[in-house]
């Protein structure tokens, strides 16, 4: 009987928000739920193997800084250019100085089948203070560099292009490059014997493309691609579809354009888009060639192979399918695709937030397809991740959960794409971004909504609170029972408390920021911890001398306050708006708010998130100045993001409630958080994940990289090494004024921030369907077309019934 009536809130919903909202956000339809079903023996699975490349570095000397890149492979090689500097000495004798003596430049070749590095070309090698290494690329069989030479007395560029030997490093064949019929290219692309790049011609009435086609036989052909009432942004992908044509993608004002070139008669035409509706343009930058009509590109959760033959686009190589951390995975770049490896390459960086420099890692895989799938047999728990991103953190909870599961597989969702769902055509404010934004995120929030309801959505969701339509027992699972009743000396229980709904934990913040105002404690209302509406007005008018730190219009500004306030506003299911609550803040709304946000065309308008004190008079600048700021409109998100806002300010401070009827204390949002579907496969080992990521392991790592913990000792613990930081020669000058250098952090602001911790009222409760209602009714009132009750009751209304189509 429940799932009959699921279905039927579920037609409700289709009907309510348009039909086209159950496909809202999925790319291409091409892939269904995975939820529930078993691995098989057969199953995609990759194994991939590291490759530790010898950079061939001077044995003794100290490195200033190293990159890293692959510059091309093929069956048989794979060669890396690792270029940087070596550290110079401080007492340097910059009259006879040479840039070179310290130069990094070398090239690495790695033999594929013993997956060893058989050679090293030192490219810096002879070259004078006038030299420099343009580019380098191993092209059939060879390394092909470029040396710029400067002329000392007229500083005019020679260039010479040589062919190396590989293994070498040998001199095979040297020509003159003549740099007075070159053009600056943007992009350049590689398309067999062909290279096309392209370039972006500025006029009085415009822009335009100059696309540069150059044969096997080093003849440059010239096209022009002029648009025609439309501009262009870029064109970041020319893919070779066969031997003699090749696709244009241009990114333009009108959405994607695609037309076809053909590079043996250089000659360039519109092409029919119905032909490539089954491609997804988003991600086709830094595509390879991969075979006959094939191109392998990269994208948020794995490799995509297209087959321009077959008109199809199919996951070639998704991310779940190998037992690396795909938090490093997400950063590499592919090469040298085939039906059964891929190579993948890119420089990792082990980043905390509390630390200066990094050095960084190189990683090189060759990836290729296993006989066997090693999962075979467990359940399918599929994961939406918005944009597909996953964390250092997640990432090793993910592969850790995958690892000791014995039943289940967590599996990463691309079948929606909420990135794409913002329209930023018509934004030109603060206002436009946030309405477009609510939107984007009631458009999401339904589309999940209908797939759960219909038993097609994903077990768990991550990042999510957001959406807050689904915070409802239709859509997800109350967490309470798998975290227990944690313990308050041990958790910031509080802000667990805060982020229930009607009692029942339905999405459970991992990291989370605080938002409210910053400034000086003493400004605190009598609450101590925020502001009622007449205190922020007292504040605003003699503190802030009239000049509001938060910088929306009144609709905007309304709908945050609603949802600080949601509690006193809606409970249960029940909708009121007729209490002195709301009108509280619609009042201070409208006395104190300009009706919208400054227009980002106005060069006139400044955009800051702090006020400043001069003297006796107040004004708003720079933030990053020297002047001692007032107040902030924070969302500090961590430790360091509240000592460089502490530092500035120069005192006892705190983040204070925003107005309210009550002066409440600051909201938290949830930066990470975690849900389970109420139609989850198997809803226990959902929990299991639930606590791995509660764990200490995944909660220091979040500390560590600046992000507000539940764990009270590792917050401190975590706060601690932000102290050491930022009053370090490292860490110094982030928050204000370079010369006071008397100021130093201590850990009375770990208390400090912990009591902050500790005041919060609650969860910033936004639901974007009703927030879109209510900056669609609200100004009735503000603009004195009607009064508050009247308006009051058509918002009452409309939020009513959408809560009731909900179930």
């Amino acid at each position: 009987m429940k799932k009959i009536c699921l279905k039927i809130i579920a037609a409700g919903l289709v009907l309510a928000m348009g039909a086209s909202i159950a496909a809202c956000g999925k790319k291409g339809g091409d892939r269904k739920s995975r939820s529930g079903e078993k691995i098989s023996a057969n199953s995609p699975w990759f194994n991939a193997d590291p490759i530790t490349v010898d950079i061939g570095l001077e044995s003794g000397r100290a490195v200033d800084y190293l990159y890293h890149t692959l510059i091309g492979a093929d069956k048989e090689k794979i060669l890396v250019e690792t270029t940087g500097s070596y550290q110079m000495p401080e007492a340097l004798d910059w009259d006879n100085y040479n840039y070179n003596d310290y130069l990094i430049n070398i090239i690495s070749v790695v033999d594929r089948s013993t997956k060893q590095t058989v050679n090293k070309i030192d490219l810096a090698k002879g070259l004078t203070q006038y030299d420099y290494v343009e580019t380098a690329r191993y092209e059939n069989g060879r390394l092909k560099i470029i040396i710029n030479t400067s002329n000392s007395q007229t500083y005019e560029l020679t260039g010479t292009e040589k062919e190396l030997d590989i293994m070498t490093g040998e001199v095979i064949s040297s020509r003159t490059l003549d740099w007075s019929k070159t053009h600056a290219a943007d992009c350049e692309f590689v398309l067999g014997d062909y290279r096309v790049s392209t370039e972006m011609i500025w006029e009085e009435d415009g822009e335009y493309y100059n696309l540069y086609i150059v044969s096997p036989d080093n003849e440059e052909t010239v096209l022009e691609l002029r648009p025609e009432n439309i501009s262009y942004y870029d064109i970041g992908s020319v893919i070779q579809v066969d031997e003699s044509k090749a696709l244009v993608v241009a990114s333009t004002s009108d959405g994607y354009r695609y037309f076809d070139l053909d590079l043996k008669e250089c000659r360039i035409t519109d092409a029919d888009e119905k032909d490539y509706e089954w491609l997804n343009p988003d991600y086709l930058s830094g595509s390879i060639p991969g075979g006959e009509s094939v191109v392998y590109y990269v994208n948020p959760v794995g490799v995509t192979k297209l087959d321009f033959k077959k008109k199809t686009s199919e996951m070639f190589f998704d991310y779940s399918w190998c037992g690396l951390n795909r938090s490093i995975l997400s950063i590499l770049q592919v090469a040298d695709c085939s039906e059964d490896s891929l190579i993948l390459w890119g420089d990792y960086y082990a980043y905390s937030s509390y630390s200066y420099g990094y050095e960084p890692e190189f990683k090189l895989y060759e990836v290729t397809k296993a006989d066997k799938n090693p999962h075979a047999g467990k359940t399918i728990l599929e994961l939406y991740l918005p944009y597909g991103s996953s964390d250092e953190a997640t990432s090793e909870a993910i592969l850790k959960f995958n690892e000791t599961n014995g039943d289940c597989y967590i599996e990463v969702t691309d079948r929606y794409d909420s990135y794409n769902q913002i329209d930023y055509s018509s934004v030109d404010s603060n206002d436009d971004l946030e309405t477009a934004s609510l939107d984007s995120s009631a458009k999401m929030s339904s589309a999940l909504a209908v797939d759960i309801l219909n038993g097609e959505g994903p077990d768990i969701l991550l990042n999510c609170a957001e959406y807050g339509q689904l915070n409802n027992e239709n859509y997800l699972a109350d967490l309470s029972s798998y975290i227990g009743t944690p313990d308050p000396d041990k958790y910031f229980v509080n802000i667990i408390e805060g982020s229930k709904t009607d009692g029942k934990l339905y999405q459970l913040p991992l990291t989370y920021q605080i938002e409210g105002i910053h400034t000086a404690s003493q400004n605190a209302g009598s609450s101590g911890v925020g502001f009622t509406t007449e205190e922020y007005e007292k504040f605003l008018n003699e503190t802030l001398n009239g000049k509001d730190v938060i910088d929306v219009g009144q609709a905007i500004y309304f709908s945050r306050l609603f949802s600080n306030m949601r509690d006193k506003f809606i409970v249960n299911g029940k909708v009121d708006f007729s209490g002195p609550e709301f009108a509280a803040i619609a009042r201070f709304v409208n006395e104190n708010v300009p009706e919208r946000s400054p227009s980002w065309s106005d060069s006139a308008v400044v955009y800051e998130t702090a006020t400043y004190a001069v003297g006796a008079s107040m004004f708003k600048g720079d933030p990053y100045g020297y002047e001692t700021p007032v107040a902030y409109n924070t969302m500090c998100a961590g430790m360091g993001s509240y000592l460089i806002e502490s530092g500035r300010i120069m005192g006892e401070t705190s983040i204070l409630g925003f107005p309210s009827s009550d002066g409440r204390g600051p909201v938290f949002t949830a930066v990470k958080s975690i849900a389970i579907s109420a139609q989850a496969a198997d809803a226990g080992a959902c929990g299991e994940f639930v606590k791995l990521l509660m764990g200490s392991d995944s909660q220091r790592m979040n500390a560590m990289n600046d992000c507000f913990v539940l764990d009270r000792q590792i917050f401190r613990e975590c706060a601690k090494v932000a102290i050491e930081y930022y009053n370090s020669q490292e860490g110094f000058g982030y928050f204000g004024d370079p010369g006071n250098t008397n100021f130093k952090f201590t850990e009375a602001h770990i208390d400090a921030m912990e009591r902050i911790i500790l005041s919060c009222s609650g969860a910033k409760s936004t639901d974007s369907a009703i927030n879109l209602i209510l900056i669609e009714e609200m100004p009735s009132y503000f603009s004195g077309q009607k009064d508050l009750a009247a308006v009051a009751a058509i918002a009452q209304d409309r939020v009513q019934k959408v809560i009731d189509e909900r179930g």
